[in-house]
Parts: C-alpha cells; structure tokens; sequence
C-alpha cells in the first residue's frame, strides 16, 4: 500500500462517497486552486481539468501519497452553471431548472506523488427536476444549503424531493464518480476491498 489517501476537497459529499466504498484513514485537504471556467471549451475536458488542477495543488505538499479530487458543474442551455452566488441566484436557477433536464459532470483526477502517475476521468447524468412551484423553490432556497451546491440543490439534502429522475451516473451528480474512482485506484494499486 502505498502511503496515505488525500481528498483534495472539503465537500461533506465527497467525503462520506469516499467514505461509502471502504475508504475511513483519509486526510481532507482543500485545494486553493482557483477555478476558471473558461480554461477549455469542451464541457468534460474542463471537467478533468480542473479536477487535475485541483489535485496538483494538494500533491506538491506530500512526496508518497494519492491525491483524489473531482470537479463538479452542471450544464443547462449551453451554459456552466456552478454554485449560486446569492439566493436570488439560486432561485432563478432553479426556476430555469424546473420541469427540464440537465446536465451534470463530475471530473475527477487522482494523483500517486511518489511516482508521478495521474489519472482522469468523468461521470456525468442528466437530471430533472418536478415542475417546481414559486413556493417550494423559496422555501428550498431560504434553508440555505442551495448556496454551497454546484446546480443550486442537494440531492443527497433536502432538495431529494424536488429530483424526477437521474438517468446516467447517480455518484456523479453527488460529487465523484465512484466507479472511476475505484477504478483509479485500483489501477495505482490500491485494493479498496482490502484496506
């Protein structure tokens, strides 16, 4: 084995996914690379890309460990959605969301420092929504979680309800795409089934 597992990330959702496939002496250690969503056209290389960004900027502080992050966007009409900046924001997105689909990518990039190795990949559903009154999207907003969501919900939150259906990767639209995940790891050999 190799030496310690680092999520690059202080999301709750990526930590308890990690935590879902076995995964328990893990460090936490947010990245402070700063996002640009313009640094690729194409909607799943930005995704790996600013996973591997991610990723790279916790790496160069440990020489033997195996950095994993993810990068998670939503897309609708062509466009890039992330976290909301306000709750007039987040009522507006999903406002916009309400009744239609969208879609949702989750990047990930998992790097072994001590050999140099890094790994991407991506998951990514189309999700939609219930068609949403006035009412429940206030609601949904004044709890507060929709400011920290990339898309404007939870889905592993209150915002469960609000979801019709998810039709792709489920793990994806929570924050990692788990099968990859595992897959990366057990390419870097680390057996999650017997840590």
């Amino acid at each position: 084995m190799q030496g310690k597992i680092v999520l690059a990330s202080k999301s709750p959702r990526r930590k308890s996914l990690l935590e879902q496939i076995g995964l328990r002496d893990f460090e936490i250690r947010e990245s402070d690379y700063e996002e640009n969503m313009n640094a690729k056209p194409d909607s799943v290389e930005l995704a790996k890309f600013l996973a591997r960004e991610k990723a790279k900027e916790v790496a160069r502080h440990y020489k033997d460990a195996i950095i994993i992050a993810g990068d998670t966007f939503t897309i609708f009409n062509g466009e890039f959605i992330g976290k909301p900046k306000n709750e007039k924001d987040a009522k507006w997105i999903l406002k916009n969301f309400s009744g239609k689909e969208h879609r949702v990518i989750s990047g990930l990039a998992i790097i072994d420092t001590k050999s140099g190795r890094t790994i991407t990949d991506f998951g990514e559903a189309m999700v939609r929504l219930r068609t949403l009154s006035d009412k429940e999207i206030s609601d949904y907003v004044s709890l507060g979680e929709s400011l920290e969501m990339a898309g404007g919900y939870g889905l592993m939150n209150r915002a469960a309800p609000l979801i019709e259906s998810i039709e792709g990767d489920f793990y994806s639209v929570i924050g990692l795409p788990l099968n990859k995940v595992y897959l990366g790891l057990k390419e870097l050999g680390v057996n999650i089934y017997k840590l």
